[in-house]
């Protein structure tokens, strides 16, 4: 009788396997959109899509079929035969991503891995044989995926020196050669504590052309081309003492220039001398290469020398990234520039130098994170062995405690003027902030303006009748919409222009939600409602007036974070383009400090209101209003305003935590302790709760 029950039992624990593949074969039949992420990939549209879930439905079903008919008739060899199945997608997916270097996310090889190794050992517990062959090549199989993919992903340990006195890279006559050198540590690149004070001032222009970059990542994704390519632009520098100022704030568009796929910010950087340089300066600046879709990050260092006629080639090294890793973007890039030097005198030289100096000046205390982090157990889940946080760090009564940044060689020598890749934090950090200046400016009601009044093209979509600002902001339009399907969103991220982008969205059908009914995550409905806001701004204010100008020129200015880069929409006549404000935000850490500190205070900065204080309150759950019920990722929270919420278990009292969240897993959390905890990561790690009790040893919120 025991017996019976046993393999019963066990028959149960066979099915397991089979029953969840049939859960995913009919979740592909009746939402191929939602079966397709989670399975890591986008759904392709027309034949491709027919093609796609009849491929997968095929696979699904005969792998389901095997596996409970072996299950329930105790045929061993058709369990085995549905575990080589499941292990032989997951090989090939390896095999792939190690030929051709596409996407491969661990977690789902992973969870092939483990139903794999389940139904062996189940068949092998079943089977009154015993067969040790069968068990023996399974197991054996399961080991070699399970060590290719440790392989395949796990970091690659720099061995390379750290610079020294004098020099063995990057000297004189390395940087008069067109050659590239191996990857470097970053100390290479910035400004040793043995260099002395530059003898040449510079000033002038530098120009680049696109030049293939030496990297292991393709030249072209679904995200778009020319991603090996650096780009085309000129950059204007001027120096002072030992400081490299550029003359051109925020992003500097190339898209008219070439084929690269890249923008860039540039920021200060360093000059000094050394003696090996023949009477010669150095240089070294940081620059970020930043997309034009998505808003992925590069963050690079370019280094040169230079007397007063002449520069040498530039060496630039990017090392560190906030980038889609589920697209195998994750990767470093280096290259020789030859540049065109144009010495030159600017008449705002003074002005430039002195504004860098006042913006130096207003940044906020920075830290380092040990001061209050004693026994390190913040620093130790910020840290990652393969530098996939670009930044972690804490503001507590005004003071930014950070933790160093770093790349795979060493510390990024330019932590202040590091960029980040945020993603969808820009929805709030910028998109929710323009709202609530516009509230302040005009009154709360447009919070409950008509989308339809503002723009044309969506003025006869059934879908967007009755929708207003505030659905819009809250994700609640009842249109259809979503970041993880390609027909939902890849024709609005191919569009360059701002009608190009809601003539994609037009293209969406209705859903059968009202307005304010359904929660449905889309960075369609942030981007219709900057449409919105500025056709409403230009209305109120008259043609050429951009709402993203007074945000910047009324809260920002104010704050001292005016520099904040913001991807916009690209206009073929060359006039301004609107923020696109699904992603596109590439704060520094001080910027980032100073908004959320803003929101923080509810929109109060040195006894003035610069933002609507009562929508803050209600984003901020201080008032009864508690927004819209979300799921995130298995855990009931909430959405207020572009602001994420959730409970966080802990011991000692209720603890809720509010957020900005971002692709990959960067956060900007508010914690009751008035404690901001700020993460920016590209690890596809959602998981904060650990990183939260850690802070609340430093501060507790409970009273």
């Amino acid at each position: 009788m025991k017996k019976k029950i046993l393999r019963v039992i066990l028959q149960l624990a066979a099915a397991l396997p089979g029953i969840f593949i049939s859960l995913l074969c009919i979740l592909f039949l009746t939402q191929p959109e939602q079966a397709a992420g989670r399975l890591d990939m986008k759904m392709l549209d027309g034949i491709g899509r027919s093609i796609q879930i009849g491929a997968f439905c095929l696979f699904f079903f005969g792998t389901a079929v095997l596996i409970l008919l072996g299950a329930i008739r105790s045929r061993i060899r058709w369990l085995y035969a549905g575990a080589m199945f499941i292990g032989g997608m997951a090989a090939i997916r390896i095999l792939a991503a190690m030929a051709y270097g596409s996407g491969m996310t661990t977690e789902s090889i992973v969870y092939a891995l483990i139903m794999t190794c389940w139904l062996c050992v189940c068949a092998y517990l079943i089977d009154e044989k015993k067969n040790p062959m069968l068990i023996s090549i399974c197991f054996i199989a399961c080991v070699v995926m399970a060590v290719s993919v440790y392989i395949f992903t796990r970091p690659i340990p720099f061995e390379g020196t750290t610079l020294t006195q004098p020099r063995k890279q990057l000297t004189f006559e390395q940087l008069q050669e067109p050659a590239t050198p191996l990857l470097l540590h970053m100390s290479y690149l910035a400004k040793p504590e043995w260099g002395q004070k530059a003898s040449n001032h510079f000033s002038g222009s530098l120009t680049f052309s696109d030049t293939r970059m030496i990297t292991r990542l393709k030249n072209a994704t679904s995200s778009g081309s020319g991603q090996s390519l650096f780009p085309s632009f000129s950059v204007d520098f001027v120096s002072d003492g030992d400081v490299l100022v550029p003359r051109q704030k925020g992003i500097i568009s190339t898209w008219q220039n070439g084929e690269s796929f890249w923008d860039v910010v540039v920021g200060a950087g360093k000059v000094w001398k050394e003696a090996g340089d023949k009477g010669w300066d150095r240089a070294s600046f940081p620059i970020n290469l930043v997309s034009r879709r998505v808003g992925q990050v590069k963050n690079c260092v370019g280094t040169f020398i230079y007397n007063q006629k002449k520069v040498s080639n530039i060496y630039v090294q990017c090392s560190q990234e906030t980038s889609p890793i589920s697209n195998f973007q994750v990767g470093d890039m280096l290259v020789t520039l030859p540049a065109e030097y144009q010495p030159k005198a600017f008449k705002d030289s003074a002005n430039i130098i002195q504004e860098y100096y006042k913006t130096i000046a207003a940044r906020l205390p920075v830290y380092p994170l040990d001061k209050i982090d004693s026994k390190g157990k913040v620093a130790f889940l910020f840290d990652d062995d393969n530098a996939w946080t670009s930044l972690g760090a804490l503001v507590i009564d005004g003071n930014i405690y950070l933790h160093p940044p770093k790349t795979r060689h060493g510390a990024y020598p330019y932590p202040h003027e590091m960029r980040h890749g945020v993603y969808s934090v820009t929805k709030s950090l910028a998109g929710g902030l323009s709202m609530f200046y516009l509230a302040q400016r005009y009154g709360d009601e447009i919070f409950d303006e008509r989308i339809t009044d503002y723009v044309p093209v969506l003025a006869n979509h059934p879908g967007w009748q009755g929708v207003t600002f505030s659905h819009a902001l809250n994700m609640v339009t009842g249109t259809e919409g979503g970041d993880y399907s390609g027909k939902l969103i890849d024709p609005f991220t191919w569009a360059r222009s701002a009608e190009e982008g809601i003539k994609a969205i037009s293209n969406l059908e209705d859903s059968p939600a009202a307005p304010g009914e359904k929660f449905n995550y889309a960075s369609t409905n942030t981007f219709v409602l900057s449409y919105a806001m500025q056709k409403y701004m230009e209305k109120k204010e008259g043609k050429k007036i951009y709402y993203w100008d007074l945000v910047r020129e009324n809260v920002l200015k104010p704050i001292k974070a005016d520099y904040l880069a913001l991807q916009h929409t690209e206009e073929y006549d060359g006039s301004k383009g609107i923020p696109i404000m699904g992603w596109g935000a590439f704060p520094t850490i001080d910027e980032t400090a100073k908004i959320a500190l803003l929101l923080l205070n509810e929109g109060e900065y040195m006894g003035q209101q610069l933002l609507h204080k009562g929508k803050i309150r209600e984003a901020l759950n201080r008032t009864e209003w508690t927004g819209y019920e979300v799921d995130i990722r298995g855990t009931p929270g909430n959405y207020n305003h572009s602001i994420w919420s959730h409970d966080v278990p802990n011991a000692k009292c209720k603890l809720k935590i509010l957020y900005m969240l971002g692709h990959g897993g960067s956060y900007v959390t508010f914690l009751p302790s008035n404690v901001i905890l700020i993460r920016f990561i590209d690890k596809m790690d959602y998981v904060i709760n650990p990183l939260i009790h850690a802070v609340e040893e430093i501060r507790t919120s409970c009273k």
